[in-house]
Formats: structure tokens, sequence, C-alpha cells
């Protein structure tokens, strides 16, 4: 019943994470209440997992970005991605078919540094 207006809220979310529920009311032409009411039914079943910010790492000295693709023994798999997940350079970790297994897009101050990774 909600998956249009749902959709409209997480486009306006995704245009601006800190919108206000008045904010988006106003924009979609519905009521803060029912925007609200949205946005809490939406945390509450998970579809909504948390707010976090957007980073431009290259003003925090992250000017490399490496994309690298994992061959890994099948049972391997959920090991190595925790372990890849734990590296703080690793912005994403990816389990992915075809002829790899892991995508890892990692963000590094230089190349000597994403090297020695």
């Amino acid at each position: 019943m909600y998956k249009d207006l749902d959709l409209k809220i997480i486009a306006e979310l995704r245009k601006d994470g800190r919108a206000s529920a008045r904010q988006i009311g106003k924009r979609l032409g519905i009521s803060t209440t029912t925007v609200a009411g949205r946005i809490h039914a939406m945390q509450k079943s998970g579809m909504i997992r948390g707010f976090r910010p957007l980073l431009d790492y290259q003003k925090f000295g992250y000017g490399i970005t490496a994309v690298t693709l994992i061959k890994a023994v099948g049972g391997k798999i959920p090991a190595l991605m925790k372990d890849l997940m734990l590296d703080p350079s690793h912005t994403h970790v990816y389990e992915i078919t075809g002829e790899f297994d892991l995508l890892v897009i990692g963000k590094f101050k230089d190349t000597d540094v994403m090297n020695r990774q």
C-alpha cells in the first residue's frame, strides 16, 4: 500500500539524508506525520538500516581508489570476507559470481600504502 510512497521518501532521503520529515512532506505534498511514520516503519522493518555521511575521501588525504577482484577457495569465502571488512581501508566488500569470488574497494593515501595492504 505504501510502497510507492516509501520509494518517494527514500528518494528524498537519498538526496538529503538530513532532511526533516517536515521538509520531505512539503516536497511530496504529504503530512509531516505521514513521513515520520513511514520512516519509522521502514527503520523498524529493516528497510532503512541507518543514516551515514557521504565522504569526500580525497579531502581526507585518500586519493587512491583500488578495485580488487579475488578468487577464493569456496569454503573460505565467508571468513575471508569477514577479515577484509575489518580493514578500515576497505570501504566495500562484495561476494560476486563469475570468474572471481570477491570484489573489494579500498581507499588509500598513496600507491605505497596500497601496495603494503
